[in-house]
């Protein structure tokens, strides 16, 4: 009984006392009649070898021979062999936690490259050392410029990420509210509408870019628009993109976000991924998480430490910035390995061929397609097809290639198709000659 927290009394006494015969009678007071309990599988008894041969079987029903160009925020990158050398080294992926520096310094120093490595891609000053993917990160940086302003209304562009707006509908708290922003034929903001939303109890303005239709925003002029108008500009971007286009810091970014999955993290059913957030010195105190700082120890010898440690939950929980008091660690080193084994020629060698790919295909459509939008596209573009989008994938499914997402919000025939430094020309005139026949 030492390690259970609840013995079979102490739950007659809590059903007792709630005035409920049975655990189920509880579980269907919380979520109501209308959710049914899944009954028990029956499971056959099967021995190790059988069990082994029977899952083999299971397995070998999904392909595992598809070219992905599906995209919607996950994409298909590829992960130098050496990362999962690296993560796999017992003393990352048993590290202790950091808050003992004095058995973590391996630990923090990766956490510490981290965190300067996506500094410097956003060209800002301060980043943490990861949040628990992108969307998470980005509702956080929501949440931080409520604090930082001191109001509760954000405006949300209608070309974010809609899996990214219901992370941030959860976040919320019940008295903050949303307005939206439209976007225009080019699939960039709609700057006039935006500005016109801007009001003195407006905290930020999120600009998602490229936003969800793949659509590169220019950022220089939203960051100019609305630089004198007392609201704080959170930019969520791609960090691939950023070593190429303009970063947000360069452009009137107060908080940046991203997602750093196309930091060479494989695919893996929705993670488990990493979320970046970068800002200015002026914010730290203000910035959810973890944060690794350099110092020297009575010898003088250079060590890491976490710092600012009163923003988080587990020192002053009612003065928490955030109930996040840990980080992505293991992905995040992944990140770093990824990012300093290519160094900064290697992300733009990267970026400048996505770009490249991204155009050729929008380019090159056969006829009855269509781009939705003509502005910059960056690693995934919008079509429309002359047929069902949903029809066209599982058709494209069928003969190897995966597509998609759809984008309903645009009409039935639109889907989203994406772009990785995996792809070749003639992975790419493959799939052009697949849609050709698929009309």
């Amino acid at each position: 009984m030492r390690y259970l927290s609840l013995s079979d009394r102490d739950r007659e006494e809590m059903l007792k006392a709630l005035g409920l015969p049975s655990q189920e009678a509880l579980m269907r007071d919380a979520v109501g009649e209308d959710i049914p309990f899944i009954e028990t599988p029956d499971i056959p008894s099967l021995s190790e070898s059988e069990l082994q041969r029977h899952m083999e079987a299971l397995a070998s029903l999904n392909a595992h021979d598809l070219l992905i160009f599906a995209g919607g925020g996950a994409y298909d990158v590829y992960t130098p062999s050496v990362v999962g050398h690296i993560l796999l080294r017992s003393e990352f992926y048993t590290a202790y936690t950091p808050y003992q520096p004095e058995v973590s310094q391996g630990t923090l120093q990766a956490m510490y490259e981290f965190q300067s490595m996506m500094a410097e891609i956003a060209a800002m000053e301060v980043a943490n050392s990861s949040m628990y993917d992108g969307a998470t990160a980005l509702a956080e940086a929501i949440l931080m410029s409520f604090r930082l302003k001191r109001k509760y209304r954000v405006l949300l562009p209608k070309s974010l990420n809609p899996l990214y707006r219901r992370v941030i509908d959860t976040y919320l708290p019940d008295f903050a509210e949303v307005r939206e922003y439209s976007y225009t034929a080019s699939g960039e903001a709609d700057l006039p509408e935006l500005l016109s939303l801007i009001d003195g109890e407006t905290a930020s303005v999120v600009v998602q870019s490229p936003n969800y239709f793949g659509v590169m925003e220019n950022l220089r002029a939203i960051g100019s628009a609305v630089k004198d108008r007392d609201v704080l500009l959170v930019v969520h971007y791609d960090p691939v993109a950023a070593t190429v286009f303009t970063p947000p810091g360069e452009v009137g970014a107060d908080i940046a976000t991203a997602e750093g999955q196309v930091l060479g993290l494989p695919l893996g059913f929705g993670g488990p991924y990493v979320g970046i957030m970068v800002s200015w010195k002026r914010y730290v105190r203000q910035m959810p998480g973890r944060i690794v700082a350099e110092t020297t120890d009575v010898d003088g010898r250079r060590g890491f430490v976490t710092t600012l440690q009163a923003r988080e939950q587990h020192i002053r929980r009612a003065k928490a910035t955030s109930n996040i008091c840990t980080n992505n660690q293991l992905m995040a080193l992944a990140v770093a390995v990824y990012t300093a084994l290519l160094g900064k020629e290697g992300l733009r060698k990267i970026a400048l061929t996505t770009y490249s790919k991204t155009r050729y295909f929008a380019n090159n459509l056969p006829d009855g397609y269509r781009v939705a939008f003509n502005g910059t596209p960056f690693r995934e573009v919008v079509i429309e097809a002359p047929l069902k989008a949903e029809e066209l994938i599982e058709r494209a499914a069928e003969e190897g290639f995966l597509l998609g997402p759809a984008v309903p919000d645009l009409g039935d025939r639109h889907l989203l198709v994406a772009f990785t430094d995996r792809h070749t020309k003639g992975d790419i005139d493959a799939l052009l000659g697949l849609l050709k026949r698929l009309r």
